[in-house]
């Protein structure tokens, strides 16, 4: 369920390009379940770093955080986390939503926690991903605050509200009712999508306790007007929805129509945000423009 979002970074105009970074930890244990571990890429800068948080897309399904390369972010002075999280099927402790979710949250938590030994400004946190991943950081992004004041875990004492967020080819919805109305494609959606929810067939999703979940698992039930400046990337153009359903769900599921309805939320309540997509003429290098107005990184992009 999606494009690397390494592979869509050509947009900042750097050489990809991995390398061992002094002080880099890989697999940094950050909750109690097989895959909550993530990558920590420190940015050397004189003051705090911002960090831009990344989670993988596959469909809740697949995927791994080192699909995500944080060289063109570390040149400039922004701090890089890319982690994993649970999976819906095929692991020992694989769940249904809301377990990713929940992990993907937890990572903005254990980030904060490590504010000071890992250099890093908790103020300054981006979430991005693509496909699967671009959920996971918009569910974040637009939720109240899951800070706990009284947990026993200091980790959830931390806040889960961020600074911006850009979501990669990223379904803003998980409403089959609401897909196939605005995308179209087919009855099915796609093939992760029983396995998210925890059912055999989308038909199980077909009464108000299950409504309830779908509605509580889509980003865009829960944009308020205090949410954070969103830069939306899409790897196609506009138009042509909703689609017959003999069409390629890899091709519904990841179309900017989902970014248009997001768009319409954002505006109405006066949200700063981008809707960027293939051949719409607008600047390439504007998402990376949006991180550089919101995270605030010390050295300044290389000239055009």
């Amino acid at each position: 369920m999606g494009v690397p979002l390494c592979l869509l970074l050509g947009a900042f105009h750097f050489a990809a390009q991995v390398a061992a970074q002094p002080g880099a930890q890989t697999d940094v244990r950050y909750g109690k379940h097989d895959n909550d571990v993530l990558d920590f890429h420190p940015a050397q800068t004189k003051g705090p770093a911002p960090v831009l948080i990344n989670y993988h897309g596959g469909g809740w399904t697949g995927g791994d955080k080192k699909s995500f390369n944080p060289a063109p972010l570390l040149r400039v002075g922004i701090s890089v986390v890319s982690a994993n999280y649970r999976f819906t099927t095929g692991t020992k402790d694989s769940a249904p939503y809301p377990a990713p979710m929940l992990d993907a949250a937890r990572v903005v938590q254990f980030v904060r926690s490590k504010a000071a030994e890992w250099h890093i400004d908790p103020q300054r946190i981006a979430l991005t991903g693509d496909s699967a991943g671009a959920v996971n950081a918009m569910w974040i992004a637009y939720r109240e605050d899951m800070a706990k004041a009284d947990a026993s875990d200091p980790v959830e004492r931390f806040s889960t509200r961020v600074t911006c967020v850009v979501p990669v080819i990223g379904p803003t919805t998980l409403d089959p009712k609401v897909i196939l109305a605005r995308v179209g494609g087919s009855p099915t959606i796609h093939p992760a999508m029983p396995m998210f929810f925890g059912v055999k067939s989308l038909d199980e999703l077909n009464t108000p306790e299950m409504q309830k979940v779908i509605d509580d698992a889509s980003p865009l039930t829960h944009v308020t007007k205090d949410d954070p400046p969103t830069f939306m990337r899409y790897a196609s153009p506009l138009g042509g929805t909703p689609f017959p359903a003999a069409t390629s769900p890899n091709i519904t599921i990841h179309h900017p129509e989902f970014g248009a309805m997001l768009k319409e939320k954002l505006d109405a309540l006066g949200i700063e945000n981008v809707l960027q997509t293939k051949d719409d003429g607008s600047d390439p290098q504007a998402m990376w423009i949006f991180l550089f107005k919101h995270l605030k990184p010390e050295r300044a992009p290389p000239a055009k």
